[in-house]
This record gives structure tokens, sequence and C-alpha cells, in this order.
């Protein structure tokens, strides 16, 4: 008998791994073969290791008792053990060790970082967000804000002081207000609106920066009048939309409008936009499709035949976002984009993804860098 230290007939110990008899095993013998047994089957759950490799020592070493030589054996047997409980610690090892995280992708699925705030005469500051239905007294007026938007009501003192409130649209946001003589306004993201807590006097007037859309009440004794930047629009009841982000542009949906800016004056009907360029003083005239200039206020997004410079600033704008060109060649790329405005920024990405193709974005914090793949 060839009796190892631990008194291991390797023998024996070959002919039950080949034919599965144990019963001349010793203890230690069959304590040996059911360890090489349950690392081998351990070793194959881990499908990134060489679990077969041990075992194939194994083989070898079966094979190997043809030879008459028995160290021949001894030392194959004992390389598949060594192989195996190698192989086991490696699996053991690499189990205990941390895996790498992989790093999620960010995706630009933020809401905006600050919230509509009205700063009224009185001194009271109301930020819009928190779905809490507020009313305050405004110097005779009531102003209701909830998650919906705002309403004034006025009461029934008409010799009141007119006295201005703030709207503050920041970024990220837009709202609806109803001004005290029901005239609705709607304020898109990065604007200001300033207005009188009641309408008093010959005129109603309001003062703009940025992008507003009016559905101007009625009232032909007290024309409305809308103040942006050095361009005022004279109406009676009708229907605009004013912006003041690049240029000064007047676009009409309904009713009438005249719009005076510098020299120049102006009279619109529907389907038709002013714009006036601050530093050639020149007012234009032209007809446009109105839901390019208006979808915002209906919860759209709309651009068409756009580059993509500028879609992306207004999307900037509406999400709270900022947008950097890894590929300049991209940036006077015209897309169409029509689509309903989702709550974040991220789907109206994979949405220009899918039809562009060829264009990557990658977001890190409020940034999204734009390149190719």
């Amino acid at each position: 008998m060839d009796t190892p230290d631990k008194d291991i007939n390797w023998d024996k110990l070959l002919s039950a791994l080949e034919d599965g008899n144990t019963t001349p095993l010793n203890e230690e013998e069959a304590a040996m073969l059911r360890a090489a047994k349950e690392m081998k089957d351990r070793v194959k759950v881990a499908a990134k290791f060489p679990a077969e490799e041990g075992w194939q020592h194994f083989v070898i070493a079966k094979d190997a008792r043809k030879m008459k030589m028995i160290w021949r054996r001894r030392i194959a047997v004992a390389a598949a053990a060594a192989a195996l409980l190698i192989t086991a610690g490696v699996w053991s090892w690499q189990q205990r060790t941390p895996k790498p995280q992989i790093a999620a992708i960010s995706k630009a699925d933020q809401p905006a970082v600050t919230q509509v705030q009205l700063v009224m005469s009185n001194g009271k500051t109301i930020t819009l967000g928190n779905n809490v239905p507020v009313t305050q007294d405004n110097n005779g007026t009531q102003v209701q804000v909830d998650s919906t938007g705002i309403v004034y009501q006025a009461g029934r003192n008409k010799h009141a002081v007119n006295v201005m409130d703030t709207l503050h649209v920041p970024r990220g946001n837009q709202i609806r207000i109803e001004l005290s003589d029901e005239t609705g306004v709607w304020v898109n993201a990065d604007s200001k609106l300033v207005y009188p807590a009641t309408f008093n006097g010959d005129t109603r007037e309001v003062w703009v920066q940025g992008e507003a859309y009016f559905d101007v009440a009625p009232n032909a004794q007290q024309p409305f009048v809308v103040h942006a930047g050095s361009t005022s629009v004279q109406v009676l009841g009708t229907s605009f939309n004013i912006s003041t982000y690049v240029t000064i542009q007047t676009t009409l949906t309904s009713g009438k409008v005249s719009v005076s800016a510098g020299t120049g004056k102006a009279v619109l009907s529907p389907g038709q936009q002013s714009s006036y360029n601050v530093a050639t003083g020149k007012l234009q005239l032209q007809s446009v499709e109105t839901r390019v200039f208006t979808a915002w206020k209906d919860g759209d997004i709309y651009f068409e035949e756009t580059n993509l410079s500028d879609i992306l600033n207004g999307l900037g704008r509406s999400f709270d976002y900022d947008f950097k060109f890894e590929d300049t060649t991209l940036e006077k790329l015209n897309i169409t984009l029509d689509m309903h405005k989702p709550a974040t920024l991220q789907p109206v990405l994979d949405h220009i993804r899918l039809t562009i193709g060829n264009i990557k974005f990658r977001v890190q914090g409020r940034t999204v860098f734009v390149s190719r793949p």
C-alpha cells in the first residue's frame, strides 16, 4: 500500500474517481474525495474561472495509473488537488473582493432648481410649488395662489392706488396668471411680469421681460398695453404672444394689435408677426405659422426646421439645463421637433437622438454635452 502522510492510498482514490465505488476508502481517503468533488462543483458556479482545469488534472492523474511508477501517480493527483484548491481559492477570493461598481449613466431627469416667486407690492413674497393654496389681500384685491396658477380678484374699491406686483418665473418653469380684469397671461421660463394688483385709470398697462402669451379681456374704455423693452403693444381684446429672448417679437393669433417700436409702427392681423431689432432700430412685419411661437403655452414643444443650437437653447430655458457642443458641426443642423412637453428633459433628448441618429448626449449635473458617437 502506498501511504502518504495522511494515510491515503492514491491508487484506491483514483479507482473511486473512475468507478464511483467508495467502499474501499478509509476516512481520510473518503474525505479527500469529497473535498475534491465539492471544490469542482463550487468552482463550476463561477463561470469566469477555469473550473474544468483542476478536474482535468484528476483525469490525467487517473490515466497515469497505467504507469508502473507509483510516484508519478502521487505527483499527478497531488497536482490535481493543488490545482483544485488554488482555483477554488481564487474563486473564494473573488467572491469576497468587492466588485467594481459600473457608474450609472447620468440622465437629464432632474426638476428645475428654483421655483416661481410672486413678490407683491405690500412686501409679501409667495413661493409657488408647495401645492398649498394661499389667499392674500393685496390693497383690496384678493390673490389666490395654488399649484395651477395665480388668480387676482379685484375688490370694489375702484379708486385704489395702482401698485405693482412682480412675478418671477425662473428657468424650468412656466405659469398662468389671471389678472384682475380677467386677462389671462401665460408666462414662460426665464421671464418676469410686472403689473398692478388692480387696473385703474384710462389704460391697463403691464411690463414683460422674456416671453408671455396674452389673452386680453375686451374693454374698449380701457385699452390694454404691453411694454416689452423698447416696444409697446396696444390692444382692445385679442390674443398674442410676445418674446424678448433675442429680438422683440409680437405674434398675433386673433384680433388686431398696434405695435410701436422706436420710430416704427405696425398694425398686425392674425397670422402676422412683428420683429424689432434693437441694434438696427428696424421694425419688420411678416406672416408666420403662429403655432411655432405659441405651442409652449399649450404644453407642447414645437420647432420647425430650426437649427439644433436654437432648439437646445430653448430646451435649456424650459428644463433648466445648459448645453455645450463638443462637435460644433451639429449646431447648424436643422430639424423639426414636435412633441408634448414631458416632465423632464431626458425624453426630449431621446427623441432628438432617434430623429438625428448620429448624435450623442452626455449628461453631467445640469450640463448636457453634445457630440457625435
